[in-house]
């Protein structure tokens, strides 16, 4: 049978125990801790697709096979996490992740019992009529969006009003807007589902609201075209003849959804649903390969450098995210596996040394991921959201930033030159030990029940225990030594010397306060060679990242004339505010801070960093009406966000209004634990996952191939 004939004849063995079935409506009760809100609404309807597909077959056929229409307990990964959430916390309180994943179970009651494999809407996922009949979406996150019960009217072909009529009704204005997929995309856990402290979790409407994708005000200038969640993952593809409706210019926007789930989509039957996966991947990030020291000497490029055996040499990767609208990995920070890869070879191909995971388990290797603790100061890797305590580390990409990670070993004496450095970024969906969880899950006789069950309705049975695909998401390759001149450079190092270059000055500025002088060098030779370029623009960028050097070594007048030298060549720019607001806030001069911000939250209304700014610069001057103002703003796009309740606790007990005390419960309510020092002090003595972590920039040291490697301090 297939999913779309599943769908629609689901509600004809789903009623009342005897004479004619009656449909089943959601009974429009409190539905907490998800923040979902919805009247009585007929389930059957909310399920159907059929007719749907009599219209719109290429959308229906391509949601048939997205990561939506597998979000409920068909999909054994997430049935793995809250069939544990819900031994632990409780059924009731996984209505926070039902919102999301489980919408119909949600509405009908069923999360509140045991779901088993004959619930046949643990099979329904995100059906079309879910985001099609939203009618309001809030900033809050965890499905904090409203249901309407407004009819859906089937239209006939030859009557334009009734066409569009349909098509109002199923066009709301939240859809085709990023508030819609914030809805779900952003979410926290507390003491709602029974944890102990308020933790931020997914946040890819907030990542991405702050980045130039979203037309938001960086803190370095980018070069990069405006653009949605929908214009990222729906992007258009060719539609067949067979799509009536949905089509224009013969072309349909792909209800895939294409992410990174890859290990579900290598499964599925549409194949170009896995190839769209992996296309979303490949070239998201940029990896190349930075600064170098050979014994006492400094280089700047790589195959510039001079190599002599028997000395230490150390080299920078580089990972700049370019191409991902928010955090790289998105979604689920903790559950990714992305790893770096490095290999160095002589000339005649010997490898001399290697980071990777190796055969024997160890995969001490650079890992972006995030980190969580329980409260015994455990990283959590599992993803059991129950024992989640305190953030650690986040070690993900942001949009437009990049990240340096450093690699040391001795070469040996007798060198065969030039050496060929190797640098790899790989991309699995889910840690091994997480894959190893849920396969033990899928095989216990509630989880092959569920596969048996998914057969037997026309879906995929989607089986864990499969090897995951494995995406290279970036590489680059360089030479060093005598004779590296001959050999051409590739992946991310083949770009042109000044974008390396600013690439390279962006993830040093990551440094240490102490140690980030060592930017300087990276942006005085990208300055130079943009100006022979007579380039205005890569000069402006030059110069922002040099007034921002200026400002984390505490000179706000420095920094101030660097950003007015980049002024005089591309013309007044909102970063150019952010540059000197963080400057002058860098040394308590608030009053130029805020006036700098201003103009900053300005330029960047839907942007939440600039409002937290603000209201932190107004609070300092003790303008207080004017930090209750920013902080409003704020809080209208990330209700959450420790900083914005902060400022508006302090303002308003300033300000000796009533409301003061309760905005004070909320600040204190989502601070971060007070515990979480001493638990990372903890993790770091335990842990080497958390050691090298807490440096900006983690230094691992290389051995030759059949030896440990092992991480170590950055040594500066």
């Amino acid at each position: 049978m297939s999913r779309l004939v599943f769908m629609g004849v689901l509600f004809s063995v789903v009623g009342c125990a005897s004479g004619a079935p009656e449909p089943l409506h959601s009974t429009g009760q409190d539905l907490g801790p998800s923040l979902m809100s919805a009247p009585s609404l007929d389930i059957a309807r909310l399920a159907t697709t059929d007719d749907c597909a009599d219209c719109h077959s290429d959308v229906a056929s391509q949601w048939t096979h997205s990561t939506h229409a597998y979000a409920s307990f068909d999909n054994p990964w997430y049935r793995t996490s809250i069939d544990e959430f819900r031994a632990n916390r409780g059924k009731e309180e996984s209505r926070f992740c039902a919102g999301c994943h489980d919408p119909l179970l949600l509405l009908s009651g069923d999360i509140d019992r045991e779901v088993t494999p004959d619930n046949e809407l643990a099979y329904a996922g995100i059906t079309c009529l879910v985001c099609h009949s939203v009618e309001s979406t809030r900033p809050d996150g965890n499905a904090s969006f409203t249901l309407t019960d407004a009819p859906v009217l089937l239209p006939d072909p030859a009557k334009p009003e009734e066409i569009e009529a349909h098509r109002a009704r199923l066009t709301m204005k939240p859809l085709r807007t990023a508030a819609l997929c914030g809805s779900c995309h952003r979410s926290f856990s507390g003491t709602a589902i029974g944890n102990e402290n308020h933790l931020p979790g997914i946040d890819d409407l907030g990542d991405w609201a702050s980045s130039g994708f979203a037309g938001a005000v960086q803190d370095h200038l980018t070069s990069v075209e405006e653009n949605s969640c929908q214009g990222c993952h729906m992007g258009s593809v060719a539609a067949s003849d067979a799509e009536m409706a949905g089509a224009h210019d013969g072309m349909v926007s792909s209800h895939r959804w294409a992410a990174s789930h890859t290990a579900m989509a290598a499964q599925l039957p549409d194949a170009r649903h896995a190839q769209q996966a992996s296309d979303e991947l490949e070239g998201a990030v940029i990896v190349d390969i930075g600064v170098v020291q050979a014994g006492p000497r400094h280089y700047v490029l790589p195959e510039e450098s001079r190599l002599l055996g028997g000395e230490r040499l150390v080299f920078d990767v580089l990972l700049a995210n370019e191409a991902a609208g928010h955090r790289f990995p998105g979604g689920v920070r903790d559950m990714h596996d992305v790893w770096v890869e490095v290999e160095v070879r002589d000339a005649t191909g010997k490898l001399l040394g290697v980071s990777r995971p190796d055969a024997e388990g160890n995969d001490d290797v650079f890992v972006l991921r995030t980190t969580v603790l329980d409260a015994a100061a455990e990283p959590e890797i599992l993803h059991q959201v129950h024992r989640f305590y305190a953030p650690a580390f986040d070690r993900t990409l942001p949009a437009h930033d990049a990240q340096a990670v450093r690699y040391s070993m001795r070469l040996p004496r007798r060198l065969a030159l030039p050496v060929r450095v190797e640098a790899r970024l790989l991309h699995r969906k889910h840690s091994l030990e997480f894959q190893a969880r849920a396969c033990e899950a899928s095989r216990t006789s509630r989880g092959l029940g569920f596969a048996v069950r998914a057969e037997a309705l026309g879906k995929v049975a989607l089986d864990p225990c499969l090897a995951q695909p494995v995406t290279e998401v970036g590489t680059a390759a360089v030479w060093m030594g005598r004779g590296a001149s001959e050999r051409e450079p590739a992946g991310g190092a083949a770009r042109p010397a000044i974008e390396r270059l600013l690439t390279q000055a962006l993830g040093l500025l990551h440094s240490k306060q102490e140690h980030v002088q060592v930017a300087k060098p990276s942006i005085d030779r990208a300055l130079l060679l943009a100006r022979e370029a007579e380039s205005p623009l890569l000069q402006a960028r030059a110069l922002v990242l040099r007034a921002h050097l200026s400002s984390m070594q505490g000179r706000p007048n420095e920094a101030v004339a660097f950003a007015g030298r980049a002024e005089a060549l591309i013309g007044p720019n909102p970063v150019l505010d952010r540059v000197r607001g963080n400057a002058y806030a860098r040394v308590w001069r608030w009053k130029k801070a805020a006036e700098a911000y201003q103009r900053v939250a300005e330029a960047s209304p839907l942007d939440w960093h600039a409002w937290q700014d603000l209201a932190r610069a107004y609070g300092s001057l003790s303008d207080d009406q004017n930090a209750l103002a920013a902080a409003d703003a704020g809080l209208r796009l990330s209700p959450r966000d420790e900083s914005l309740l902060r400022s508006r606790a302090l303002a308003l007990e300033s300000l000796g209004r009533p409301e003061a005390a309760h905005a004070k419960e909320q600040w204190l309510a989502h601070r971060a634990p007070d515990a979480r020092p001493q638990l990372l002090a903890a993790c770091e003595k335990e842990h080497q996952r958390c050691r090298r972590d807490r440096q900006p920039i983690p230094h691992y040291t290389l051995l030759p191939p059949g030896k440990a490697i092992h991480a170590s301090v950055d040594p500066g």
